[in-house]
């Protein structure tokens, strides 16, 4: 019984996070990526200019257009490359971003304090589908620098061929309890890792592309939440989120 009350448990948490979370106070601010300026002589380096401030290590960002989208493009190098936002502090919330379906390894990264101290959630986008008899896949993984780096936390889901190529949606919900991946604007989370027990981790918010691959992606956007997210799951699940 108390495997299935755990169940039933974390379904209403990320149940919750999936739709729910708009019921607390939230901050929504759009990233602007076209700030991103690379410093071919060292290797890595910070945007310029008023607004926000990136860090980015081992990519170049280029603005291009795709399928109707203004985007920013990393380009491919050896090892893998990492952009984040200098100085900024978040904890738990919802982070939005577009991720073009082509051949690509990127995705969310979050909890960023460095280059070699952070969380993401990496997206391995697969061949484009030739036609209708086809499909495009695409795993997901949750990738920690932390003690738990080596654990096996991936799933994956198809794009049909109408789909292919274009643009996908992916939100990634973050508390102390969940952390939760959903494709499409579906309820229903694509991966869950299992949170709990952690403590309140600070960090900011950037992208991560895999070794050896470029990445295209556009609309990036963070719901910061400004409510006690864990005192609201713990009122639907009837567990402290932290225990």
């Amino acid at each position: 019984m108390g495997r299935v009350k755990q169940f039933f448990s974390d379904l209403f948490a990320i149940f919750f996070m999936g739709i729910g979370i708009s019921t607390t106070r939230t901050k929504q601010k759009k990233l602007d990526m076209r700030k991103m300026v690379f410093n071919e002589d060292h290797g890595s380096g910070e945007s310029r200019g008023a607004g926000e401030r990136w860090v980015l290590v081992n990519r170049a960002a280029s603005g291009v257009e795709y399928r109707n989208q203004q985007a920013v493009r990393f380009d491919s190098r050896s090892g893998a490359g990492l952009a984040w936002v200098e100085g900024l502090r978040f904890c738990v919330g919802k982070i939005d971003l577009n991720i073009a379906a082509t051949p690509q390894d990127g995705g969310i990264a979050f909890h960023v304090r460095n280059e070699r101290e952070f969380e993401a959630i990496c997206f391995h986008v697969g061949n484009e589908a030739q036609d209708e008899s086809e499909s495009q896949r695409v795993v997901v993984q949750y990738l920690s620098t932390g003690p738990d780096r080596n654990a096996n936390h991936e799933a994956q889901f198809d794009l049909p061929y109408s789909q292919s190529g274009e643009w996908f949606k992916v939100r990634t919900s973050i508390s102390k309890e969940v952390i939760a991946v959903f494709i499409g604007g579906g309820n229903i989370p694509t991966l869950s890792v299992n949170a709990s027990g952690r403590g309140a981790v600070y960090g900011s918010v950037g992208l991560w592309i895999g070794p050896g691959s470029s990445a295209l992606v556009a609309d990036f956007r963070i719901h910061e939440v400004r409510g006690n997210i864990e005192k609201q799951i713990r009122s639907i699940t009837g567990r402290n989120p932290t225990g």
